[in-house]
């Protein structure tokens, strides 16, 4: 069995730098409105000590305080009394504190903002000259938490070493940290919360779970703690349908009633800050802390893209616009919304139209600002019938006018993970009514971005013929489609450009495989090996394709190689499980059969092994409930039946033989399948097992027919002529 590659992730790349976050900021500046021509109504006598002291410490202080983000501390009234003005502008036009979302509806849990009297006390504060008031009557400045905002975490990962920030940098840096999760049995997630420990250098952080050991791999190939590098696969997602991000300032808050992720054994915490150089060397140490619950989720979320790689943005274009839509087949309840642009992303609106023609709004951002971006969860889920069409149009400005723009002049800009190009997404997490539904959803979602993905692939690659993910993401479509010569063509030109691209590597090896060149087959893992030498899945394929050359005791090698690297990994269980039993090991295939399945007790081909393995050590009735254990997950697939009843009818150990019931089994394919090379000889070599070669005469004779006129090749047809023979003769066929 090949194992199906995870696709690459999503990583963002590094991007070229940009004016330090005050300039930034101060630019920002340069559309507010002047001091006294605004229409904010004055506060009399308003003080620090008094009113303004208690809004700074209750809304800046979070993130304006030496060890924040923010690029100067708000704490006492001699930090905030020189930057009177500049607090009263940036809260007056809603910039501070930052909180993107349109206020009115929907309404979003964790809302930063001030009210409007707030805004009217600093705007009089600072023309009347800041007075201090009585500073004996003043409060002290917050006693920020230094630590675990929702208590001492059940699970604490903590990096492994200091990840030296440089001074400077030519780009943003986007650094991947590897964490390992120490768990004996499987926890529910509840909250997590990430605490780093030099908050200023540090932007933004995703957050995703790897069960497998490729991130930890990817790590191992650089000397530094983490790696920023985004050409090797990795199998990170975010874990079961949760946004995990974090930004300054970001309140951590327990998921809603019934709602939590599973952390599994063997898995790895993956971390990706997004970190900015401060003009000085800095250290960066991060912990995070996991937060459990016994009780298992009630409901179960899954995240909804809508996005479109088509964008191409000319120099000076202010009004340019992305859309996108996907059709929901069942009720669902939106829970939160995560919107992601670049520099020049402008304004998002995001809504749902329903069959009675209603529109639902589900956010709207009027001034996007990157340096803010974050998750958003609704005080209360908006619920969507089925049928509804969820809309989203992101507008993007590429003039002089936008203080974002990280080109001047401006330039083209097009879709790309660095900061410098641009990206349209909007995610949603949802939740249905039932599992069944889930699932619907979740094919229909699989479906669209398919489809938008083929989509954008194309449009990349006619940008640049040489773009390395868009022309291996088309050759992995042609290889599906069983279009050989252009996957062929496509995944060279992917390694031309990235000799590095190891998914390219292993696709090129599937392809060489399905074509049945085994022998280039190889050498493209041996590559992709070269790059990631403890690959499990490149070990794994090496395996299965040595066994197919009866290189058995190499396989083993490679298998066992790969189970070292991933105990868990159930391809690798399965596979040696197989060179094991060819091999007459029984026992030791079955224990490994049973692991896979006890691992991954929804992976049918551990079953459909267990139960050969099984009927070969005579245990027959151990074998058809392990088959009917298989076929419940994998109800279209009867080669298992096939092989079970081949073997029930033609195994040289008569202890092994079981005519009657390879009977049985061989009439209910037929009565599926109906008359077909092999299910008519199956029936036919069954009956002359049980001794009736008058009927499995005329089942091989049928075989025979049905063969010619599916031009079947003569070394098959010559195969049913000699059982022919056999039965006509009175003997079962024995296999030797």
């Amino acid at each position: 069995m090949r194992p199906i590659l995870p696709s690459p992730p999503t990583l963002r790349a590094p991007a070229i730098g940009r004016p330090a976050f005050l300039l930034s900021l101060l630019g920002l500046l340069a559309g507010t409105t002047a001091c006294g021509e605004d229409d904010t109504p004055r506060v009399e006598n308003v003080t620090w000590a008094e009113h303004v002291a208690e809004i700074v410490h209750t809304n800046c202080a979070a993130c304006h305080n030496p060890d924040g983000p923010g690029p100067m501390p708000l704490l006492t009234y001699d930090d905030v009394a020189p930057m009177a003005e500049l607090v009263a502008q940036m809260t007056g036009v809603r910039r501070m504190p930052p909180w993107l979302p349109h206020r009115d509806l929907p309404a979003f849990r964790d809302e930063r903002g001030l009210t409007d009297t707030q805004i009217a006390m600093l705007r009089s504060w600072a023309d009347d000259g800041a007075p201090r008031g009585d500073a004996s009557t003043e409060p002290d400045p917050p006693v920020l938490p230094s630590g675990w905002q929702l208590g001492e975490p059940d699970l604490v990962l903590e990096l492994d070493g200091v990840y030296q920030v440089p001074a400077t940098h030519h780009h943003d840096i986007y650094r991947n940290f590897v964490l390992h999760i120490p768990l004996d049995e499987p926890r529910w997630v509840k909250a997590v919360e990430l605490l780093p420990d030099n908050p200023a250098v540090v932007h933004h952080a995703t957050m995703q779970v790897d069960p497998t050991p490729s991130s930890r791999l990817v790590d191992e190939t650089d000397p530094e703690p983490g790696y920023d590098d985004r050409v090797f696969a990795s199998a990170a997602r975010p874990p079961g349908g949760f946004f995990l991000a974090w930004t300054p300032g970001l309140v951590p808050s327990p998921y809603p009633d019934g709602m939590a992720w599973q952390a599994e054994p063997g898995s790895d915490f993956v971390v990706q800050l997004h970190l900015w150089p401060t003009g000085q060397p800095e250290t960066l140490d991060f912990r995070v802390g996991l937060h459990f619950t016994d009780e298992p989720p009630t409901r179960i979320p899954t995240i909804l893209r809508l996005g479109g790689q088509e964008i191409d943005i000319a120099p000076g274009e202010t009004d340019y616009t992305i859309e996108d839509t996907l059709e929901t087949p069942v009720d669902i309840e939106v829970m939160g919304v995560y919107p992601h642009a670049h520099f020049l992303g402008k304004q998002i609106h995001a809504w749902g139209e329903t069959p009675a023609g209603d529109s639902i709004p589900l956010m709207t951002i009027e001034e996007w600002d990157f340096n803010w971006q974050d998750a958003y969860y609704y005080e209360e889920p908006i619920r969507l019938p089925a049928g509804t069409t969820l809309r989203k149009r992101w507008t993007f400005d590429n003039s002089a006018d936008n203080p974002q723009n990280p080109h001047s002049p401006p330039e083209r800009v097009v879709w790309g993970l660095n900061s410098t190009d641009e990206m349209a997404e909007f995610w949603l997490q949802v939740v249905t009514d039932s599992e069944e539904e889930l699932e619907e959803l979740e094919r229909a979602a699989r479906q669209s971005d398919s489809r938008k993905q083929v989509e954008g692939w194309e449009f990349l690659v006619q940008l640049d013929s040489t773009d390395a993910d868009a022309q291996e993401g088309l050759a992995s479509l042609a290889l599906a489609l069983g279009e050989y010569d252009e996957a062929l063509y496509r995944y060279q030109i992917a390694l031309e450009s990235e000799p590095r691209l190891v998914s390219a590597h292993m696709g090129l090896a599937r392809l060489h495989e399905e074509t049945g060149n085994l022998d280039l087959a190889l050498d493209a893992l041996r590559n992709a090996l070269e790059l990631i030498p403890n690959n499990p899945t490149a070990l794994t394929d090496m395996g299965r394709l040595r066994a197919q050359r009866g290189e058995l005791a190499q396989a083993r090698a490679h298998l066992e190689e790969a189970l070292a690297v991933d105990p868990r990994y159930r391809d690798a269980l399965n596979n040696l499980g197989s060179v094991l039993r060819e091999t007459g090991s029984l026992e030791e295939a079955a224990d490994l059969f049973e692991e896979a399945i006890r691992l991954h007790p929804d992976f049918p081909e551990a079953y459909f092994n267990l139960s050969l393995t099984l009927a070969q050590l005579g245990d027959v009735d151990g074998a058809l409930e392990l088959l009917d254990y298989g076929l419940e997950r994998d109800p279209d697939n009867l080669q298992p039946v096939v092989s079970l009843t081949w073997l029930l009818a033609t195994d040289p150990d008569p202890q092994v033989r079981q005519p009657e019931i390879a009977t049985e089994l061989a009439l209910q394919l037929y009565d599926v399948v109906g008359p077909d090379p092999v299910i008519s000889d199956l029936l036919a070599t069954s009956l002359a097992a049980e001794g009736a070669f008058i009927d499995a005469v005329q089942f091989i004779v049928e075989a025979i027919e049905v063969a010619e006129q599916m031009g079947l090749p003569e070394s098959r047809i010559a195969e049913l002529e000699a059982r022919h023979t056999l039965f006509r003769r009175g003997e079962a066929f024995v296999r030797p």
